[in-house]
């Protein structure tokens, strides 16, 4: 792939970066994987993949050993097996996780503690990922997991990715046809256009959902990308609500 392709990439990367880190609208996001999955295949794209990712601020603390606390607390709160070993980011950022599988889903949960000012701010995440075939369990668990945090008075901000595959090579043409394809169903309009020789991301907002995070002064709450493979594979597609947040 040529300069403007890394660039793309470079792009994709930071606002990954910025949904991560940024404040999302606060209000409660169902569950939508399975309108994604069916929107996707009806495309004419095989589901491939899922992957639903929650992060919740947790707020203040003032110790380490809260940071700790709190992480063992939540880990019993959602039956979350849990062995505690800190570990150290930038020997500043606190660190507790765990990963297992459970029914073909991979959970991965992680607590950490952000230095700020003689004090923590701490944040919760889980992340969901597995296969076509483990989506309605998918969103089972997402829903225990935000019941929890909402009976705790948390609403998390929550990310949910469908990749597929197309088994042509797609032009860009061809690409860009297929997600303003997915675009319609969903009621979506496009709000920006990122596209080189293989590859074309474009981002939008749906009225199907609420959630949404602020670009350019507008609501987004959906991007769509396409990917021509290298290989012999055909044309990835991946749906992301607000916005994909995997390689694809």
């Amino acid at each position: 792939m040529g300069k403007w392709s890394g660039l793309l990439v470079l792009a994709l990367l930071l606002a990954v970066c910025v949904v991560y880190w940024m404040p999302a609208q606060a209000s409660e996001a169902k569950p939508v994987a399975n309108k994604l999955m069916q929107t996707l295949e009806n495309s004419g794209a095989t589901g491939v993949s899922i992957q639903v990712r929650a992060r919740v601020a947790m707020g203040e603390v003032l110790r380490p050993e809260e940071v700790k606390e709190l992480a063992r607390t939540w880990a019993k709160k959602l039956e979350i097996p849990l062995s505690l070993d800190g570990e150290s980011q930038n020997s500043n950022v606190l660190m507790y996780r765990t990963t297992y599988t459970q029914n073909g889903v991979s959970v991965r949960y992680e607590v950490t503690g952000v230095p700020k000012n003689g004090s923590f701010d701490t944040y919760l995440v889980l992340q969901l990922s597995g296969s076509r075939e483990s989506l309605l369990y998918i969103e089972q668990i997402q829903e225990t997991f935000a019941k929890a945090l909402k009976n705790a008075d948390f609403i998390p901000q929550i990310s949910t990715c469908i990749r597929g595959l197309y088994n042509v090579k797609m032009s860009v043409d061809q690409q860009g046809g297929k997600i303003m394809s997915i675009f319609a169903t969903l009621q979506a309009t496009e709000l920006e256009r990122l596209q080189d020789e293989t590859v074309v991301s474009i981002s939008g907002h749906t009225p199907l959902w609420e959630p949404f995070i602020a670009l350019n002064g507008q609501k987004m709450n959906l991007q769509v990308a396409t990917h021509r493979d290298s290989g012999n594979a055909g044309t990835w597609v991946t749906v992301g609500t607000p916005i994909i947040t995997v390689e694809y």
